[in-house]
């Protein structure tokens, strides 16, 4: 399967599926469609653990993107899945696993226990600063972005922004959010599945990335030139 991210090495999947309900979602469309008779999509994308996956092994250096197909920290993960998936993750201290959530406030929750390694990616999906009801069921942007704050208090490693599919947004209070996050890198990209989404002029965009490469690095996926 292609890797969502250029720089990833390779993606690994220990917990599955999503209740998020995202319009533009292409992993649910894919586990509904050609995955739909592989075991672990058996279900649709009902959320499931995946023992075989927690027998993975990982190389040094790798850099892992963990449940490209799914939401590991939704409301609906049981805490004993993901203590499990962190368990691995220790196994393999000169790897380096980047984590990637609509719910970011599992983090928050996590790291007051201490439990989350220190060989992780903290990263959200972030896509405007505008309300997004109309288009998913996940907490709203301005819920992900207080949490994913509150997380670079009381968390010492790197953190990650996905802007992708990026949707039309207010440039101020856009750039404000991100800068108050303080990430270590940010991910930009448009909608690549025709899904008809709000999306913002190209030239608003190459102006909000210029403005984000003066506090932080920028990955630039899929941005129309």
């Amino acid at each position: 399967m292609r890797r969502m991210f250029s720089f990833v090495t390779e993606t690994w999947n220990p917990i599955v599926g999503c209740r998020h309900g995202c319009v533009y979602c292409w992993a649910r469309r894919l586990a509904e469609t050609r995955l739909k008779n592989i075991e672990r999509y058996r279900d649709g994308f009902e959320p499931k653990l995946v023992e075989r996956e927690l027998r993975r092994k990982f190389k040094p250096g790798s850099l892992v993107f963990v449940s490209d197909m799914g939401d590991a920290f939704g409301v609906w993960v049981p805490g004993d899945w993901l203590a499990r998936v962190f368990e691995r993750i220790r196994q393999f201290p000169e790897t380096q696993f980047l984590l990637l959530t609509k719910n970011p406030v599992r983090y928050v929750e996590l790291l007051e226990k201490g439990v989350v390694p220190e060989n992780c990616i903290l990263g959200a999906t972030i896509e405007t600063n505008r309300p997004t009801d109309e288009l998913s069921n996940a907490p709203s942007p301005l819920v992900r972005s207080r949490a994913m704050k509150s997380v670079r208090h009381r968390w010492d490693g790197p953190l990650m922004l996905a802007i992708e599919p990026i949707l039309d947004f207010d440039e101020k209070q856009f750039r404000e959010m991100i800068w108050e996050i303080s990430p270590n890198f940010v991910v930009v990209g448009y909608d690549n599945y025709g899904n008809g989404l709000p999306e913002p002029p190209v030239e608003k965009t190459l102006t909000l990335i210029d403005e984000l490469k003066k506090f932080t690095e920028v990955v630039i996926k899929n941005v129309p030139r």
